[in-house]
């Protein structure tokens, strides 16, 4: 044994750590087990329920495709036609201005077509065409000089008051009524001499088409630089070539 003070022999210097003794499980009742049961099948209901939401919102993949699709694809043909300022008189003038959707393209016996929406873009720069808008129009031109070589305007005026308007405005050393393919049209025609010789001059030619509702709004304006057919200049002359044109062209 040790003496006073000192701890006894085999004792360890500072407390042992208290040790609890292990609980002792308690048997589950019935109806606890019954409420993990019924709190599960709950669970995997709401789980249920969440993933068919999704399904229903989210559209499967080639759905998506064709969403995206129908977004970048362009405007359909209808609006594509509603848009083009020169649908009208593709449909009315066949024979003369360019089929399809661009706006160049080759006219009546090979004229080479651009299509124009103002006056200010026409090469011809005739008072009677400057002073009076257009909604759209063709400036077709033929850049050989072989005979029949006519160049042509078709002008697309807002309605028939304003081509009447412009009709009037040309110079006419001839005018009368006629018909082409059954359809009435008056015609102007006037030529003007090259000031460097007698034997070159421009011939001109305006129709309008009164009275027909489909080109009423129209002009069709002829020109050809070439022999005046006098003084010795060979036949025919410009405004025989002219005058045979618009005889040979088909509406």
């Amino acid at each position: 044994m040790g003496g006073p003070g000192r701890p006894p022999q085999g004792r360890h210097p500072w407390p042992v750590p208290y040790r609890r003794q292990s609980a002792v499980s308690r048997p589950v009742s019935g109806l606890q087990r019954l409420g993990w049961v019924v709190l599960a099948a709950l669970v995997v209901v709401l789980v249920t329920v969440v993933l068919a939401l999704v399904v229903v919102v989210l559209p499967d993949g080639d759905e998506d495709e064709g969403a995206i699709g129908a977004v970048v694809t362009g405007p359909s043909s209808a609006v594509a036609e509603a848009t083009d300022s020169f649908l009208a008189s593709r449909r009315v003038f066949p024979t003369l201005v360019p089929q399809g959707a661009g706006i160049e393209g080759q006219g009546y016996r090979g004229a080479n077509c651009v299509g124009v929406r103002q006056v200010s873009e026409l090469e011809w720069k005739e008072p009677a065409l400057q002073w009076n808008p257009i909604s759209a129009g063709w400036q077709c031109e033929r850049v050989d000089n072989g005979l029949g070589a006519v160049s042509y305007l078709v002008l697309e005026y807002a309605n028939s008051a304003q081509a009447r308007s412009a009709m009037d405005a040309f110079p006419a050393a001839v005018r009368f009524g006629a018909e082409k393919d059954g359809v009435p049209v008056t015609v102007r025609r006037w030529v003007v001499p090259d000031p460097a010789t007698s034997r070159v001059q421009t011939a001109h030619q305006v129709i309008g088409f009164p009275g027909d509702p489909d080109r009423d709004n129209y002009l069709v304006v002829v020109s050809r630089r070439g022999s005046s057919g006098t003084g010795g200049a060979p036949r025919p002359s410009a405004q025989d070539e002219v005058i045979a044109w618009w005889a040979e062209v088909p509406l």
